[in-house]
């Protein structure tokens, strides 16, 4: 049966039924009840040319991922899928990823997007799926087709333990700083509330946006690939997720892209290559994030109209932004879309329509509290025209072989505030028993004595303290930029 048009078959709709009683849930060709993406969804792909998606595997409009999703909708249907069911989806970056999306958003499942290649049998009972979209084979598997279209037919749907989950839109998993394996449940309402309040600072009228980040991740998913879906002219990936930095600039060279959203770590090679520099002065906008900014960076940045941005995918991902151009070390932005707080120890904490409604942990879901307080783990000091930098992890605390408790992060930015020469700065403990300071000064300038450092250390101060001072580029940095404190320089 052929999904009818909404506003056409609206008013003859059934209902779908109990979306928990698994396999027997929803009928052939039903239309569910409405979500909130339905008119964004129709008004900008239907018919039209634009937005223009630029993948590995050729060019795909607006209209072609209206009908690769449509036939998704039937097929799914018809399978016996309703409202709530949960989906995995382990395609890479292209057509049948953005259809299964939009097709998520339309009819309201709740999809699970990971990375290819992820194993998807063990996955399936973790999440409590009935269906795993990607490229193995097995039970309850599919597979996209030509043209980002279901490769039919589809197996058969695993029988669910739990009840559907109809006010979730998306499962992330994240392995941030507040905890790894996690994974966090998005409901619309989270969603929009982040694009509606993100999305018109962005100024992607017209935009020509380059894909860089994974789709299965908050930043490059909410807004990367759906606000570049809802507002942008283009949407150009990048087939080798900003690995290679030479094909990265050809390709944004060729495509005449006008914004881009990047890692600190990614900014940094762009920036030590000719092209690549001048590329990040010819962005008309864009955002960086997913870690802090040392000062070098910082500088750098600040002639570019690119901005920071600050979330996390508890938070949809959007909790401070900034302006364009406006860059300093370690710079978050200030507060967009909800509120936020610095609690007494240090971290920062926010509440708001952004805040993840749940977390599917031990086989179902639990939901949080509408309104409470989130915590970021983010240790963060106010400046004083009304934004936040980033000062270090709760996370990074450590304990010496005595049990007592040394919080890295607090007597870190006592030495950067003390002095404004150190860069970059990491304390830890080689032994158990001593304390040692890991740092980079600004233009080589002369570090602070170790005896000095541990004056600041209040009753750390009895601790043999040493210092090692090293350049920036002898730091070992994750993916994403960060200084990756397992791998201190020996």
């Amino acid at each position: 049966m052929p999904v009818e048009e909404e506003g056409r078959a609206g008013d003859a709709r059934r209902s779908v039924g109990d979306p928990s009683r698994g396999l027997n849930a929803g009928a052939a060709g039903e239309d569910p009840p409405r979500t909130p993406w339905r008119a964004r969804l129709r008004d900008r792909l239907r018919g039209q040319p634009v937005p223009l998606f630029v993948l590995p595997d050729g060019l795909l409009t607006a209209a072609s991922l209206w009908a690769a999703a449509r036939l998704w909708m039937q097929a799914l249907r018809e399978a016996g899928l309703a409202p709530g069911d949960r989906i995995i989806c382990a395609l890479p970056p292209g057509p049948g990823f953005l259809a299964l999306l939009v097709t998520a958003l339309w009819d309201g499942y709740t999809l699970a997007p990971v990375a290819p290649g992820t194993p998807l049998a063990p996955l399936l009972e973790t999440l409590d799926a009935r269906l795993a979209v990607g490229t193995g084979d097995g039970p309850h598997m599919a597979s996209e087709g030509e043209a980002g279209q279901p490769a039919m037919p589809l197996p058969a749907l695993r029988a669910s333990r739990e009840p559907a989950t109809p006010d979730v839109r998306l499962l992330l998993r994240t392995g941030g700083t507040t905890g790894g394996g996690r994974w966090i449940a998005l409901a619309d309402a989270n969603l929009l509330a982040v694009l509606d309040s993100h999305a018109p600072r962005m100024a992607l009228d017209g935009a020509r946006v380059l894909s860089v980040l994974p789709w299965h991740h908050a930043f490059g998913l909410v807004l990367g690939v759906l606000a570049a879906l809802l507002h942008a002219d283009e949407l150009v990936r990048d087939p080798h997720g900003g690995r290679d930095t030479a094909a990265l600039i050809a390709l944004a060279e060729q495509y005449d892209v006008t914004h881009a959203d990047l890692v600190p770590a990614l900014v940094e090679r762009l920036a030590r290559d000719p092209r690549g520099d001048a590329l990040l002065d010819l962005f008309a906008g864009g955002i960086v994030g997913g870690a802090a900014v040392h000062a070098p960076l910082a500088a750098r940045l600040a002639r570019t109209r690119l901005r920071v941005g600050y979330g996390q995918t508890e938070a949809g991902p959007g909790i401070t932004f900034g302006e364009p151009g406006e860059w300093r070390p370690r710079w978050l932005g200030r507060a967009l879309g909800c509120e936020v707080r610095r609690d007494d120890d240090g971290v920062l904490a926010f509440r708001g329509p952004n805040a993840a409604v749940g977390e599917w942990r031990d086989g179902r879901l639990v939901s949080f509290p509408a309104d409470g307080w989130r915590r970021t783990g983010d240790v963060v000091r106010a400046t004083d025209d009304g934004g936040w930098c980033f000062e270090g992890r709760a996370s990074d605390s450590f304990k010496l072989s005595n049990g007592r408790l040394v919080e890295a992060a607090h007597w870190e930015a006592a030495v950067r505030a003390a002095y404004p020469v150190v860069d970059e700065v990491v304390l830890h403990t080689p032994d158990g028993e001593t304390l040692a300071f890991v740092l980079s000064t600004r233009d080589g300038a002369p570090a602070p004595a170790a005896a000095t450092l541990a004056a600041l250390l209040g009753p750390l101060a009895d601790r043999h303290v040493t210092v090692r001072v090293v350049t920036p580029e002898a730091l070992a940095r994750t993916l994403k930029g960060e200084v990756d404190r397992r791998r201190l320089p020996d």
